[in-house]
Parts: C-alpha cells; structure tokens; sequence
C-alpha cells in the first residue's frame, strides 16, 4: 500500500468520526468472543502527515505501515487487515491466544505518538470440574454434595443426570448459584452419571461424568429349592440356593428351625438327606457396607423314610356282638404319611359305629356287629413308599334263630331224625328236652331208629354258645301213627321235600308239554 495516499486520504478522516490532534486516543478495553472478528479503531490520532505506523501485540510486531507500503507480519498476514483512513486494525476469527494489549505506534515528523489497549478474547468456560463430598454412599442413609467450578467470564451452572437436567425436589437442593448440588437420603438410582455444565454467553463446556456407588439391600431375600420340595425321599441330594438384592454382594448364613447353620455362602448343599434333617429353612443376607441384614421365608423340607414292616394290631379278647368294642391300630417303621382302610376289600368309610382317629391310623368300632367279621387292610404310605397290613377280625354272636328240621308225623316202627339248626359264631352246641324232660342226645340231629307211640310229643332243641354266653331254642310237635296209615309215605314230608315233589311234578310237566309239541310239529310236517 503507498503510505502517501494514505496521508493523502487523512484529508477526509472529518467524515469518519476519528478526531485529529495532537495525540493518539485508543479505546479502552474491548471484549470479544472465540471466533468472532475485532476492528481496533483509534478514537484520536494525531494530525498528518504520518510517517510511520505500527501495530503490536504484547510487544509482538503485527504490521508495520510507511511510505513504502504496509506490510504484516506472520501469523497475522491472513486474518489482519488495516483501515488506511482510521488506521484501524481488524484482526478475524479470534482465539483465546489473542488476549493481551494491543498498541499503535504513529510516527509524524516531529513527534512519536502511541496509545495502548487491551482486548480479551473469552471462550467457553473451561477447567470445569466436580468435586464430591464422597463418592460410596449408603441408600437412604447418605447425603451427598457436589461443588461444581470452572474458569471463565460470567459463568453460570446446570447439573445433568445422564441426559437429564437436574432440578431442585424434594432430596435435591441448587444452591450458590446451581454451582453446589445436594442430594439427601440418596437411593440406589442416584448413581449418575452427573455433569456439571458451565456456561456463558461465549459458550458452553461440560464436565468429566462422575458416578457414585451406592450400597443397598439386602432385600428381597428367598430361597428356592432343586429339586422343588417340599418332600423328598431319604438318602436324596437337595441344593438350596440364597437370592438377595443387595450391592454390595450380599453374604449368606443358613439356619434350621431358627438354628444356625455352619454353612456360609449363597447355596446349601444336603446330600444323602435323613429325616433328621426336616425342618424349616431360613437364609440370613448380609451387606457388610450398608452394615444391615435380611431374613428370607422360611422354605420347608420334609424329608420321608422308606416305610416297612407295616402291622395291625386288634383286640385281644373274644368280640361280642353289641356288647364290645374293636380299636385296630397300624404301625410301621418309616415316615408315615397317609393311612387307608379297606374291609374286605372294600373302601372301610365311618359310619355310625365306626370312627378313625385323627393321623387316620386307627379304626374304632363300636359296638361291633357280626357285619363287622372279616378281612381288615390298612396300607400306610407316603409320597415315595408304602406297605401293607391285614386282620382277620371275628364278631362272636347268637344263636339265634333255632329252627328243627324234620316230619311232623311218622309211622310206628319208621326212622325219626329231627335236625336243629341256629345262626352262630362259634357254632352254637345242643340238647335236646323231649316233652321238657332233658334227655342224652347233645348233636344236632335227635334220631329214633324205630319210632313207637310213646314218642310222640314235643321235641326241643337247645342251643348254646359258649363265647356269648347266650341260649336259644325251638320246638318241633311230632305225631307217631299206626302203620300204614300214612299211605305208605312212612310220615309226613319236610317242607324240602314238598318242595323237592313241587319240582318234579314241573318238571314232569313241562317234559311231557315238550312230547306233545314235538308230536304236532312233526304231524304238520
């Protein structure tokens, strides 16, 4: 650039606003952004003509102006440029590096004249950084603060969980201009992260993410068992496995029955398993940083013995028939879990006379009736085993129903059996009173072998039963006739042989229609 058209259009400098005189005015302070432009205007410069000029920063030539040219120093040769009429200087897209003080130099030929500013060139905040009061915290228990700082002008704070703003609640309290955060009671979703985000009207800086750990539980704690109970053969293998929500992971104590166990850890091993071992399980969590413990459910385990040597016992003495009582009781070895009843190999159910204890074991009658004689079965078992047990049970009765078989009427010098017969257990024994005189014969059957008039009368037969200590008897009238006098039938029929005759006459009958009709059937032919 020619330095004199530069004098030469000082001329018009009246029309810039830029003053003359003696001196040489710069603006006091000036404040820009990261990346905008700056134009230094002088607010005075002294009177031309101008020989020299020059531009400095922090002492650092910028360009330099005389009659021969203007000429910029690297590295501002591509973003500087000069007003030849204001001997403003605009330097372009700014960085932070270009804060300091900027000088002009004008050299006239008498005097030297210079003014000096400064500029500050802001960006983003920056050095952001958060400082926690802790950073291993205790859910519902711990109370948190994070201070937030940064350098900058005029800087103003946001928090952010994750993508989320942070806003002040009911736990969350922004204090000393949001630069402080306090979260009380903290829970185990207030882990973060958290950024701190500082800014100002040059821009917006965050920083690094902070998470915490938060120590909850234990809770939720349950046991589960493999293989799924609750009952289990002896001698099986059984794995109990401890959950719990807890962070830390949570530590494991397993009891029996309220019983502390030996065995620590998150599964409980029991193999070969024995009925001792029943009972009702229970894990204990423990969080060695919250310091706090947990109790699951109890899980129960029945473990069932193999069942044998089922027997059924019953009433050692003689049953009367609604006189005594029968209680039958079955046992076994083993773990005995159901009991049923059969009575001749039927389904045994109570009834008025018949009642079952309350493990169903045992089976009382009574009275006992002799419906009640026969084979009673009892099997206990459980959910992996059984047995079996029978009784034979007797109900002693009668007699009753004494009924003497035999003719009413025979001919002297004809057989005579007259047989007795009664409904008894045991079997009942007899005597026999002829005309109420006891007489020799103690059978059933009272036999004459020639029968004479002195023996007609009144037959009476006796029975007795030696366990019930009962008697019974019936009577028979029986006539003795002259000879021949019954028409050869030697006496009277029984009432089987009337009906043995009734028979035969059908019989002969139905023969003889079946002659006839295969007689008409053949004469049609």
């Amino acid at each position: 650039m020619d330095f004199h058209a530069v004098c030469c259009s000082l001329l018009l400098l009246s029309c810039t606003g830029v003053c003359f005189g003696q001196e040489l005015l710069l603006p006091e302070r000036i404040n820009k952004a990261v990346g905008e432009n700056v134009v230094i205007t002088p607010i005075r410069i002294p009177d031309p003509p101008h020989q020299i000029i020059s531009w400095k920063f922090n002492e650092i030539t910028i360009l330099v102006g005389h009659p021969s040219g203007i000429f910029f120093m690297p590295p501002y040769t591509a973003r500087g440029s000069l007003n030849p009429t204001t001997l403003a200087l605009e330097l372009r897209n700014l960085t932070e590096s270009d804060t300091g003080t900027y000088s002009l130099t004008v050299f006239t030929l008498t005097t030297e004249f210079t003014g000096v500013t400064s500029l500050q060139v802001f960006g983003p905040p920056f050095n952001v950084t958060i400082v926690p009061s802790k950073t291993e915290l205790v859910e519902f228990s711990s109370t948190v603060n994070l201070v937030c700082s940064a350098s900058g002008f005029s800087i103003s704070y946001i928090w952010l969980n994750g993508s989320s703003e942070v806003t002040a609640g009911e736990r969350v309290q922004l204090t000393d201009n949001n630069s402080r955060l306090t979260i009380t009671s903290v829970i185990r979703y207030d882990t973060g992260p958290y950024l701190c985000e500082a800014y100002s009207i040059y821009g917006r800086t965050r920083s690094q993410p902070l998470k915490f750990t938060i120590y909850y539980g234990p809770e939720n704690v349950a046991v589960e068992a493999d293989p799924v109970g609750p009952f289990y053969s002896s001698g099986s293998n059984l794995i109990l496995t401890c959950s719990a929500e807890s962070n830390p992971a949570a530590g494991f104590q397993w009891a029996v029955n309220g019983a502390k166990l030996g065995e620590m850890g998150q599964e409980l091993r029991l193999n070969n398993i024995q009925s001792s071992q029943s009972g009702k399980y229970t894990c204990t969590a423990h969080n060695k940083q919250s310091l706090k413990y947990s109790v699951s459910e109890p899980i129960s385990i029945t473990v069932l013995e193999k069942i044998s040597g089922a027997a059924l016992t019953g009433p050692k003495v003689q049953l009367i028939e609604n006189v005594s009582s029968a209680k039958l009781t079955c046992n076994a070895s083993g773990t005995i879990y159901r009991a049923e009843w059969m009575k001749d190999n039927q389904k045994l159910s109570a009834r008025d006379s018949i009642t079952f204890s309350n493990d169903n074991r045992s089976v009382t009658i009574s009275p006992v009736r002799r419906t009640d004689s026969g084979e009673y079965k009892c099997t206990l078992s459980n959910h992996f085993s059984s047995n079996t047990a029978t009784y034979r049970m007797i109900v002693n009765f009668g007699p009753d129903n004494v009924i003497i078989d035999g003719p009413f009427a025979v001919e002297e010098r004809n057989k005579l059996t007259l047989s007795c017969r009664t409904e008894s257990t045991p079997k009942a024994s007899y005597k026999w009173m002829f005309n109420w005189t006891l007489t020799e014969v103690n059978t059933a059957v009272f036999t004459v072998e020639r029968a004479t008039f002195m023996h007609s009368g009144n037959y009476t037969c006796m029975a007795s039963n030696p366990v019930t200590g009962r008697d019974a008897s019936g009577s028979h009238v029986l006539e003795v006739k002259e000879k021949g006098s019954m028409g050869g039938r030697g006496g009277l029929l029984s009432a089987a042989a009337i009906a043995g005759i009734g028979t035969g006459v059908l019989l002969g009958v139905a023969g003889i229609a079946s002659l006839i009709f295969c007689f008409i059937k053949r004469k049609k032919r």
